[in-house]
Parts: structure tokens; sequence; C-alpha cells
């Protein structure tokens, strides 16, 4: 059996590989290699916590010196909100180490980590349209001009700080909104491999793949998303049908229903409040239907306990595209998450 000591040698030396391969992709220049140094940089910072945690008891300097390359690599990696909440873990952590110890541990980052937050704060503080939208609490402008300075902006902070998962997000919802769905779908891929692991980005993911990639393609990816769908979370699970049956208007309708009903089965499992249960209920119902080829009704809805959505529909609502509208809202006001 592999002990913790061991684990956390193996994920120091896979964390340093990483580092190495980012600091080669770097020098490369260009946005596309700098992009990919950030994608390495985040895989390094979350296998440096990994490691740290997988020992049983572990000294305060160690983990201090966690915290600090973690810090390190979210720096590198251009994305000072994240190096920020590990900046906040190190100032609480250093409390428990000796004051010489600490000063070495942070000589390095330091002054990196306050010249990035700077950097930073300076350029957000320039973007008058996504303070104004922050201010508001909205994310999307509903003025065709307002949403143009959004982009503007979004994308000038990504050509300056590409590792911030946020602003990828963010770049997909106004593309998303401009009906861009090639851009839409390329901005939350970005940000979904920079943090694989928000299951906000894995669930929307996997329906804008349904609209904007070729069949064979989106076939593919809901295909690895369907692999892990046990452990994935109902967010995702009631995505996957959604996007199941989107498919299904083009070709192999049965097969995907039956997929699209047992992810459903596996979301309701996952599920952990009632709002999401009730779409995943209602979207069992809208697949019953489907396989006893009938055309599904607003029973469904309110079967589900869905009735506040069904007696505000417009006359003659689509119910799935209704539906999907529904789900997409309910993730999507997850974003404040997403867009920190």
């Amino acid at each position: 059996m592999t002990s913790g000591s061991e684990l956390y040698e193996f994920g120091l030396a896979s964390s340093g590989k990483l580092k190495l391969r980012a600091t080669a992709r770097l020098a490369e220049g260009g946005p596309d290699a700098t992009f990919e140094a950030c994608v390495l940089l985040h895989e390094a910072a979350r296998l440096e916590r990994r490691a740290v945690e997988v020992l049983p008891a572990c000294p305060a300097s160690t983990r201090l010196a966690a915290s600090v390359e973690e810090c390190f690599c979210l720096v590198e990696g251009r994305n000072p909100p994240g190096a920020g909440e590990v900046w906040g873990r190190i100032l609480r952590e250093k409390r428990d180490v000796d004051g010489g110890t600490a000063e070495a541990l942070l000589s390095r980052l330091t002054p990196r980590y306050e010249a990035s937050r700077r950097g930073f704060a300076k350029l957000i503080g320039s973007c008058t349209t996504l303070r104004q939208l922050r201010i508001a609490g909205a994310l999307v402008p509903t003025s065709a001009a307002e949403r143009a300075r959004a982009v503007r902006e979004v994308n000038l902070v990504l050509s300056k700080f590409p590792g911030i998962p946020g602003f990828w997000w963010a770049a997909y919802r106004l593309a998303e909104a401009g009906g861009d769905l090639a851009t839409a779908w390329s901005a939350l891929s970005r940000g979904h491999r920079l943090d694989p692991d928000n299951r906000q980005f894995t669930a929307m993911g996997v329906l804008v793949a349904a609209r904007a990639l070729s069949a064979g393609d989106a076939d593919e990816h809901i295909r690895r998303t369907r692999a892990s769908l046990a452990r994935a979370g109902a967010e995702v699970c009631l995505m996957y049908a959604l996007a199941e049956i989107e498919l299904a208007r083009a070709d192999g309708a049965r097969a995907r229903w039956l997929r699209a009903r047992e992810a459903t089965s596996i979301g309701l499992v996952q599920a952990r409040s009632g709002e999401l249960r009730r779409e995943l209920h209602a979207t069992q119902l809208v697949l019953e239907s489907l396989l006893a080829g009938q055309d599904p009704t607003f029973d469904a809805l309110y079967l589900a306990g869905l009735g506040a959505v069904a007696a505000s529909a417009p006359p003659k609502s689509n119910v799935i595209e209704l539906l999907s509208w529904e789900a997409e809202r309910r993730v999507q006001a997850m974003e404040r998450r997403a867009a920190a």
C-alpha cells in the first residue's frame, strides 16, 4: 500500500514536471502557448494542494510551503483572483510558523503576487462597463451596444490574464447572448480546462456542445460525460439528458431518449435541492411521453411540481424548450461562483 508520504512526494514531482512544461510554453510566447501554460500551472496548483492533503500529520511549515507554491502557480498562471484566495490562506497559515521560516518561504512569492494584484486591479478599474454590471449584479447587458462594450472589456482582461476561469465564463455568456455559438463553446471549453472540477462549466458544456458542435463531435463530448455521470452531480446529469433530447432531433431518437432517461434517474440520486429534483422529474416525464410516441404536454411540468413555470409560459410554448430554458437559467444563476 502506498503511504501518505509517498503520495506527497509523487504529487510534488508531478507538479514540478508540469511547471517545467509551463515554463517552456511561456517561453514560446503568443496567446495560445500562454493559455496552455496557464492550464498546466493550474493543474500544478491543484497537485500542490492534493499533495499536502494526503499527509496524515502535516507540519505547519510544510503546509505553508504548499500554499506558497500553489499561490505562485496561480500568479504565474495569470489568475490573480485565484491567487488571492490562496493568499488569504497563506496569511492564516503563517501565524503557526516562526517568522524567519515564513519570511524565507514568502520571499519569492510576495513581490510577484503584489505586482500581479496591482496590475489586475488597475485593469479592472479601467473596465467601466464590467464595473457597472457587477454593481447591478448582472453579467449580460440587455442592449447590443452595451454588450459589445462588455465583450471588448472581457477580451482585454483575458488578453492580459487568460488564466481566470470566471472571465472565460463571462466570454461564453456574452457570446451566447450574441448568438455566436462557436465562440461561446470555445470560451466555455477554456474555462473548463482551467477549472475542470467546476460542475457549472461541465453542466453547461454538455448542452452547449450539443448546439455548437457537429453531431460527431458533440457525441464524442457527451460520451465522455456519460462515463462519469455517477459522480458528476445532478446538474450535469440534467444537462446531459437535455443534450441527448436536443441531439435526438437529428438521429437515433429512441436510443438517445433511453440514455437521457437513465441520466435523469442517476441525477435524482445525487440531487440535493428541490428545484433540481423537480426539473429532473419533469425531464423524466417528458421522456416517458417521447418513448411512448406521444408529444410532451405541460402536464409534465405540473406533475413534477413546476406549475408556476407552466402557468407563466407564453401560449403554444414548446415544453422541451421551456424546460431547457428553465434548467439553463438555474445553472447560470450560479455564475457568481463561476465568475469569481
